[in-house]
Order: structure tokens, then sequence, then C-alpha cells
């Protein structure tokens, strides 16, 4: 008796993971809003963003090949690294971006933290100070549970 409960427990758990996977589980993300840049500890108001994607189920649909031109700075995002999820705690990890002012092209790390719908990204190029932010809305798929 207690092999063939066993046994219904796992075939239930089964049929209800393959059910999720048909209908995509997890969340649709989308950047929204304008995006805030700030170059050696200064805001630049004239910001053009050009996303990868307008939306996507993960950070690397939406923000991996986006690019960011704000005068004198260029921004690509080609990469990124998450950090291990804490349950109740922000998302937070590492983007690797080409940033590029005047003639200088480097690939650095920013840092990021995704809080309450807000992700922000910090680091250092050439001694100075570099950032973004910008709104991330995200939305539940639905999810049949039979």
């Amino acid at each position: 008796m207690l092999k063939l409960l066993l046994v219904l427990f796992f075939s239930f758990g089964f049929i209800n993971a393959a059910e999720m996977g048909k209908n995509g589980g997890g969340c649709v993300l989308s950047q929204k809003g304008i995006v805030k840049v700030y170059f050696k500890q200064n805001f630049i108001n004239d910001v053009k963003y050009t996303p990868n994607a307008p939306s996507g189920k993960n950070f690397r649909e939406i923000f991996i090949g986006s690019v960011i031109d704000a005068k004198n700075l260029k921004i690509k995002i080609i990469d990124y690294k998450p950090n291990k999820r804490m349950k109740g705690k922000p998302k937070t990890g590492v983007f690797f971006v080409q940033a590029s002012t005047n003639s200088i092209t480097k690939t650095i790390s920013m840092t990021y933290i995704f809080d309450d719908g807000i992700i922000t990204a910090t680091g250092v190029l050439d001694k100075s100070s570099i950032g973004f932010e910008t709104n991330v809305k995200y939305e539940l798929c639905n999810v049949s549970i039979k």
C-alpha cells in the first residue's frame, strides 16, 4: 500500500511539472520607463536606450545586447551573472558591459540589485563611478494547477 501511495505521489508531481512547463511558469519581464544614467557623480539627462527585446522571461533576454547612449558615454550590456537567490531578499548579481567614453572602450563589471521593480547597476570606469537605473515590470504567467 505504501509503495502505491509513493508511486501516485511521484506521478502527480511529474504530471504537474510537465503541465507547468507547457505553460511557461515563471514570469514575464519588461523594461519600462526611462533609463537614468550617472557618470562621474553627475546624472546625464539626454539618454537613449535601445533594449535587446521588449520583454522576456529573464534578465538575459531583455538586457543582454541592450545599449545605453548618454552624451560621451556608451554602455553595451554583454553578459550577466546572477548571485544565488536568497528568499525574501532583493535579487543581486553582476552585469558585464562594454563602456565607451570618447575613444576608450573597456569591459567592466557592474554590480546590480533588483528590488521592488527597480534595477540599479553600479561600477567604476577609469576611477570614476558609473551607473544606471531603470524600472522592470514583472508579471506572473498563467499557471494551471490541476
